[in-house]
């Protein structure tokens, strides 16, 4: 036996391999009713006793049986093993327990059989090391392939939310079909949900990475679907007041995000879909989580990208001729007269100019575009023509 150099040793341990070997179904059932006994997962039906007796009577033949050659102990049962309990969703914990108890049932063994047969100390020394690293190496290749299956099944299971989340935008899923998407999606079946739809920067790169944790940690259930251009979620709120909650979680992730509004039926998830783009179109840096229906204005902005920019270019042509940072400068200072409410005094200190500078500032700006900000109408089309140009910035930026 490697690491035995003493003959007279080395025949010790084996002798103790015989004996161990002999009594083999004895120790494997003793480790088979520990296991069963004393670890709850074991006793929810995932595994059969029979396969535990096999795997822990294949350990012992695999460890004992080598004890007079130098090769190291056959791990291939291991590693079957550990890709079964994973396949049957025994918890990595719990295997490592059951491989203790089966490991610690051969050492009590071992220690019996030294005493009964009055084998020398050096001789139970060197079999206890032997089975202190075979456990070693059975446990690492269980472990090995434990965690590989896992990952396999986790990519799996990605996969097919993901495949699931598509054909739930899509609207391409009938009733029957749609409620078993929802199990698996671990949406529940009635109740309010809402569609987010998130920027991407570039081609496969997660918007808003461990953002299902992240709503998870506030009650709200969400599967995600990253697409080409933006990535994409439907979250389920149980309470109204959820919804402030995911906008705020949003906005910690710093991306550009646009909500649908809250619908009570998973068959509207495609036409929220397509309110959640055109809020998503709508947010800015200044505003970077937009939820339609909250700022119809902000919303309005995005709905057409090919009629809006028209519209604005109309409103502001006055501004043409205008230097680019002067023009920069007026769309700026009425931009915070707006988001002050039309306060001056606000609005200067915002911007660190006297209160006259803005109102200078605003004068031109009915000058040049020929629009009175006191007259509501022409108030309300600056304010849609702002809205627009801030989206065209953006998105040339």
């Amino acid at each position: 036996m490697e690491g035995t150099d003493d003959t007279g040793t080395a025949q010790d341990v084996a002798k103790l391999a015989s004996l161990i070997l002999a009594d083999d179904e004895a120790i494997a059932r003793t480790a088979q009713e520990t296991i069963f006994r004393t670890i709850p997962e074991y006793q929810t039906g995932l595994v059969q006793p029979d396969d535990v007796f096999r795997v822990v009577l294949w350990h012992i033949h695999a460890i004992w049986g080598s004890v007079s050659t130098s090769r190291p102990t056959e791990t291939t049962v291991s590693s079957t093993t550990g890709q079964n309990r994973a396949r049957a969703g025994i918890p990595l914990s719990a295997l490592m327990d059951a491989y203790n108890i089966g490991f610690q049932t051969q050492w009590d063994r071992l220690s019996e059989l030294a005493a009964q047969d009055g084998t020398g100390g050096p001789a139970a020394m060197a079999a206890a090391a032997y089975l202190v690293k075979a456990y070693d190496q059975t446990m690492h290749a269980m472990m090995r392939a434990y965690r590989d299956q896992m990952r396999i099944q986790i990519r799996s299971e990605e996969q097919r939310r993901s495949v699931l989340v598509q054909a739930l935008l899509e609207g391409t899923l009938d009733t029957t079909t749609l409620w078993e998407a929802a199990d698996l999606l671990r949406l529940p079946h009635t109740g309010t949900y809402v569609v987010i739809a998130a920027h991407v920067s570039d081609l496969g790169q997660h918007a808003l990475p461990e953002i299902e944790s992240g709503l998870g940690e506030i009650g709200i259930d969400s599967a995600w679907r990253l697409m080409r251009d933006m990535e994409v979620g439907v979250a389920s709120l149980s309470r109204p007041h959820q919804l402030d909650g995911l906008v705020a979680t949003l906005t910690a992730g710093n991306g550009r995000v646009g909500v649908s509004p809250p619908y009570d039926d998973l068959r509207a998830t495609s036409q929220a879909l397509r309110l959640a783009r055109i809020a998503l179109r709508g947010s800015v840096a200044r505003q970077q989580v937009v939820v339609f229906g909250q700022d119809p204005l902000t919303s309005a902005a995005a709905i057409d990208q090919e009629i809006m920019p028209r519209i604005a270019r109309g409103v502001f042509a006055g501004l043409d001729d205008l230097p680019t940072p002067d023009r920069a400068t007026l769309l700026a200072t009425f931009g915070a007269w707006l988001d002050n409410a039309g306060s001056a005094e606000a609005t200067a200190k915002q911007l660190y100019v006297h209160p006259n500078t803005v109102r200078y500032r605003l004068r031109r700006l009915e000058e040049r575009t020929g629009r009175n900000l006191s007259d509501p109408r022409r108030l309300a089309e600056l304010s849609l023509a702002y809205e627009i140009e801030l989206r065209h910035l953006d998105s040339d930026t």
